[in-house]
C-alpha cells in the first residue's frame, strides 16, 4: 500500500547568504487533497461513461487520476540534491 508523504524536509545554503531550514506538514493538506481528488474522480468517471457512449477511443480520464494519486504515494522516500558555485539545496520527502 502507498502512504502519501507526510512531511516535505527543504534545506537551501547559499553563499551569500544564511541558510534556510523549512520543514513543511505535507499531512494537513492530504484531507483537503482527498476531497478534491473525490470530486474530480466522480467528474472523470462521468466524461469517461460520455466518451465511452459517443464512441471516441481513448477515455481513460478516471485511470490517469488514480494513477497520478499513486504517484505522488511513491515519492515518499525520495531525497533530491543539487548544488553549484553558490547554491546547495537538499530536499528530502518523507
Amino acid at each position: 500500500m502507498n502512504v502519501p508523504p507526510i512531511v516535505l524536509d527543504l534545506k537551501v545554503a547559499s553563499s551569500a547568504r544564511r541558510p534556510v531550514h523549512l520543514w513543511l506538514p505535507l499531512f494537513v493538506l492530504w484531507p483537503l487533497a482527498l476531497a478534491l481528488g473525490l470530486v474530480a474522480l466522480a467528474v472523470a468517471i462521468v466524461v469517461d461513461a460520455v466518451l465511452l457512449l459517443v464512441g471516441r477511443r481513448y477515455h481513460h480520464y478516471s485511470l490517469l487520476l488514480v494513477r497520478s494519486f499513486a504517484a505522488i504515494g511513491e515519492t515518499r522516500g525520495m531525497v533530491v540534491h543539487f548544488s553549484n558555485e553558490k547554491t546547495a539545496v537538499d530536499m528530502t520527502v518523507q
